[in-house]
C-alpha cells in the first residue's frame, strides 16, 4: 500500500515538473524566437534546468520515502514477513487439528456419549432405588 501511495505521489511530482519543463520550454523558445537569447543559451537553459529538476526529484523522493518509512515504523504496523510467518503458523495449525479431527475413532465419541447416557441412567436408578429405602 506504501509504495503505491509513494508512487502516485512522486508521479504526481514528475508530471508536475515535466508540465513546468514544458512551460520553460516554451517560454524559452519565445525568447529565442524574439532574439532576446540565443539558441545556444536557450538550450543551455532548459539542458541545466532539466538537470537541476532530475537531480532535486531524486532528493525529494529520497526524503519522502525516508519520512514514510519513519511514520509506518512509529505506527509498528505489521510488515508482510510478520504477516507471511503467521499465516505460514496458521496453516500448520489447522493441518495439525485436521489431523487430530481425523485421527480421532469415531467410536471414541460415541462412547462418551454412551458412557454419559449410562451415567444417567445409573444415576436414575440410585435415585430409585433411595425412594424404596424411605
Amino acid at each position: 500500500m506504501e509504495k503505491n501511495l509513494l508512487k502516485k505521489i512522486v508521479n504526481t511530482g514528475v508530471g508536475f515538473i515535466s508540465l513546468t519543463a514544458e512551460r520553460m520550454k516554451q517560454t524559452v523558445d519565445g525568447l529565442i524566437s524574439d532574439g532576446k537569447i540565443s539558441e545556444e543559451e536557450g538550450e543551455k537553459i532548459v539542458e541545466d534546468f532539466t538537470k537541476n529538476t532530475e537531480t532535486k526529484r531524486e532528493e525529494i523522493e529520497s526524503q519522502f520515502k525516508s519520512i514514510v518509512e519513519k511514520v509506518l515504523k512509529s505506527f509498528s504496523f505489521a510488515t508482510k514477513s510478520d504477516i507471511e510467518n503467521m499465516e505460514n503458523r496458521i496453516a500448520v495449525l489447522e493441518a495439525l487439528l485436521a489431523k487430530d479431527i481425523s485421527d480421532e475413532p469415531k467410536h471414541a465419541k460415541r462412547s462418551k456419549k454412551t458412557s454419559a447416557k449410562k451415567e444417567d441412567e445409573t444415576h436414575d436408578s440410585e435415585e430409585h432405588t433411595d425412594d424404596k429405602d424411605e
